[in-house]
């Protein structure tokens, strides 16, 4: 099945296109918004061939495709006929005899489904370019530790600016996806980022100086790397979108909408979104590194044997800020490490079934699913379909991941840089000094759900006699 033929049926058991209110991706996965998600055959969608699974969560219908979503995402869109911004749906029939209803009612998501649907569409874009940097920077890190790049020259000064742009520069680059999240322009909500890392502001706001704007005086803050801040001023920003929009005649709105929303939110965020964002974050940030310091062994067993689950149910956006935020803050992360063994738990799995299976094909899958899991620490494929047809493969799943995170908490073992797993992440977690450690984990956990993965299924392997 071409992705033409497979985004069509995919429209069309989704609901068809007028029951699709929005649509976004991440690494893997298609994450539909339907106005009615009862609509959805989800049945026959697991049963297309280039569909993995059908997962519902956070008030979203997520689509798992594998690392061919950017193509079939693409093709998607293309058929909706979507506008230039990539978010406006066409409201016509998907195909002749789609009888979507027109007016459904989304069903009412609760506050926590919300909450996830607004990180997940805010954080989503950006997760393969944090990848990026963690091998960027893991790259300079090897090359400056072992001489080969002075960190003093230009060349490593020059990739050092590429590897932590993202990071530094994230309030401007989240501002953008938080606008469009939130429905008001995001190229307003980019400015009024941009404006708190503009250089005349940042010689100001040093943290915890007190500064003053029209003689009302403040505590500063500095916004580099922090991301509850922006988030909370862009979430403000879109109501005066909105307000400014009902009051002010279309002919001065082309005008006016961007010059009072830049005057009015800069001193805004500067004053108080920022140090509001700023005590929420530090609540936040203070309540994990409580649950951190109060037993690393069992912080991190825990994210060892669970933190995958997490992925597989798309949760890990409310994690994923506060993973980020300590990593900037310490310049170190713990769950970072930790949480992957999961994924190497999962290769585990993935290379005994390629061993003891008897079918051929399920022997290609779990081949196919190892690799791309090797290569780039993708998990869905595995998840889906290997583990997934065999429950008794969870054990192996969990009991691999507790056996990695447990070490990784016993040696305290940590990581410098933001990457995913596998071989295009190794040297963000190579440049760590607790790299060791860390690959002696790994290390344990792929024998550990590798023979767990055998034993269980021992039964299941039979050996031929020899002809007498």
């Amino acid at each position: 099945m071409s992705n033409k033929e497979a985004a069509t049926s995919i429209i069309k058991l989704v609901g068809g296109k007028n029951n699709i209110s929005s649509l976004i991706h991440c690494a893997t996965r298609l994450r539909f918004e339907l106005n009615d998600s009862s609509l959805a055959d989800r049945d026959a969608l697991k049963a297309l061939p280039a569909v993995l699974g059908v997962v519902d969560s956070q008030g979203q219908t997520m689509v798992i495709i594998g690392p061919q979503v950017n193509e079939m995402y693409a093709e998607i869109m293309r058929q909706l006929e979507t506008g230039p911004d990539g978010q406006a749906l066409d409201s016509g029939p998907a195909n002749p005899g789609d009888n979507a209803p027109t007016t459904a009612k989304a069903p009412k998501k609760s506050w926590f489904d919300k909450l996830l649907s607004t990180i997940s569409a805010i954080f989503t874009p950006y997760i393969p370019i944090l990848a990026t940097s963690g091998i960027i920077k893991g790259l300079i890190d090897i090359l400056a530790q072992s001489g080969i790049l002075p960190n003093t020259s230009n060349t490593y000064l020059i990739l050092a600016g590429a590897g932590n742009a993202l990071i530094y520069f994230f309030p401007i680059l989240l501002a953008f996806t938080a606008a469009q999240k939130f429905g008001a322009s995001p190229y307003i909500g980019a400015v009024i980022g941009a404006a708190l890392m503009e250089p005349n502001i940042t010689g100001i706001t040093t943290t915890g100086n007190v500064i003053d704007f029209l003689g009302i005086h403040f505590t500063a803050m500095n916004f580099s790397s922090t991301v509850i801040p922006i988030i909370l001023a862009i979430w403000a920003y879109s109501y005066l979108d909105k307000l400014l929009k009902r009051f002010l005649p279309k002919a001065l709105q082309f005008i006016f909408v961007p010059l009072l929303s830049v005057l009015i939110m800069v001193p805004l965020t500067l004053m108080v979104f920022g140090p509001v964002g700023g005590f929420l974050a530090n609540l936040v940030a203070d309540g994990y590194e409580f649950f951190l310091n109060s037993n690393v062994i069992i912080f991190n067993a825990i994210f060892g044997a669970l933190f995958v689950y997490v992925i597989m149910l798309g949760i890990h956006w409310v994690v994923l800020p506060l993973q980020l935020s300590y990593l900037a803050e310490h310049g170190m992360e713990y769950s970072l490490g930790s949480g992957g063994m999961g994924n190497y738990a999962l290769l585990g799995v993935c290379l005994a079934v390629m061993v003891i299976s008897r079918s051929k094909e399920e022997r290609t899958i779990a081949s196919s699913s190892a690799f791309v899991n090797f290569l780039s620490g993708v998990t869905e494929p595995g998840l889906y379909g290997v583990v997934m047809k065999n429950k008794k493969y969870f054990i192996s799943l969990t009991l691999g991941g507790l056996a990695g995170g447990i070490i990784c908490g016993v040696t305290k073992t940590y990581i410098t840089n933001f990457a995913f797993t596998g071989l295009f992440g190794l040297p963000a977690f190579l440049s760590s000094p607790t790299a060791l450690t860390y690959f002696i984990a790994v290390g344990v956990t792929l024998i550990v759900s590798f023979f767990t993965t055998v034993l269980l299924s021992k039964q299941n392997i039979r050996f031929k006699k020899p002809q007498a």
